[in-house]
């Protein structure tokens, strides 16, 4: 059958290369190139083109991954559908996330999501936005957790929550020394305060470097800009040491750790935020564990941020 041990040819497709996947699946690389081989002689078409490095599928390998994933989804909906007949609350949800938000989220819903429902497997997969919106195309996530706004049209769009956007600041800051706020707890900043700050050398994150402008701009700020990243904890961590300030997304306040040694200040009325929500492909139709967890994360985020 062409569809045999397909997890062999999907390794190879996401490692893009043939010993990665050999080592990724626990066997021998001759044995990984003598089933692709097979497959490639029942299929008669090579499905992979060996003269790029990394390995990049041919029309043929786009052609066969494209009836795979689909009868790869088709499968996991029959047993989800199953299940359900047994047990309502039993199936398997997989999600994309980013490793950052994944670190700061899923520790606080994903232990009291299996304590309610038991029965339902949860799979991350954890990649930037771009990675992300390929898992949605390729149907190997059910939906991912994005932010807004992106560019995606053929992707449908669900709201979970407004996330702030903070300005952060290490804790001994000279400013701070005769500034009145309440340590360990996120204050409000004036716009007149946060410009005293305009000769500052700031770190700007990618990800919300258009949130970051319009204010500065605002505030007639040409900021001197010592690094644009897009790592929040690379931010932190040089906020840290004392090198600057930075804005940052409120969710990174929950990571006790990654909030020592600074304080964060909410700025703007109404405050700098960003739309978090999740995408899937326009057509799509999740099911009922997809909802279960997606409404799970939405009625418990008043608790975490």
């Amino acid at each position: 059958m062409l569809f045999k041990n397909y997890e062999y040819f999907m390794a190879i497709v996401e490692t893009k290369s043939i010993s990665k996947a050999a080592d990724h699946l626990y066997i021998s690389q001759p044995s990984l190139s003598k089933y692709l081989k097979r497959l490639e002689e029942k299929i008669g078409e090579p499905l992979f083109n060996r003269s790029s490095y990394p390995l990049k599928l041919t029309r043929a390998g786009e052609i066969y991954l494209t009836y795979l994933t689909d009868i790869l989804r088709k499968e996991k909906l029959m047993a989800q559908e199953l299940s359900t007949l047994q047990n309502e609350e039993n199936g398997m949800v997989t999600i994309g996330i980013t490793p950052w938000r994944s670190s700061v989220l899923l520790p606080r819903v994903f232990p009291e999501f299996k304590i309610r429902y038991p029965g339902i497997s949860v799979t991350i997969k954890e990649g930037t936005h771009q990675e992300m919106a390929s898992m949605i195309e390729r149907k190997m996530v059910d939906f991912c957790i994005f932010h807004l706004p992106n560019v995606y049209n053929n992707f449908t769009f669900e709201h979970l929550y407004y996330e702030k956007i903070l300005f952060c600041i290490n804790k001994k800051n000279p400013f701070l020394d005769n500034y009145h706020y309440t340590t360990g707890r996120i204050n409000r900043m004036s716009s007149r305060d946060f410009e005293r700050f305009a000769e500052s050398p700031f770190i700007l994150l990618q990800n919300i470097r258009h949130i970051s402008d319009n204010y500065l701009n605002k505030c007639n700020i040409r900021p001197n800009i010592l690094l644009e990243t897009s790592n929040i904890v690379t931010a932190i961590n040089i906020v840290r040491n004392g090198m600057g300030v930075t804005f940052i997304p409120e969710g990174a306040v929950l990571d006790a750790a990654q909030s020592k040694d600074l304080e964060f200040f909410s700025l703007d009325t109404p405050p700098l935020q960003w739309e978090v929500g999740i995408a899937y492909k326009t057509g799509n139709i999740l099911n009922q564990c997809d909802r279960l967890f997606i409404d799970f994360i939405r009625n418990s985020n008043t608790n975490f941020f």
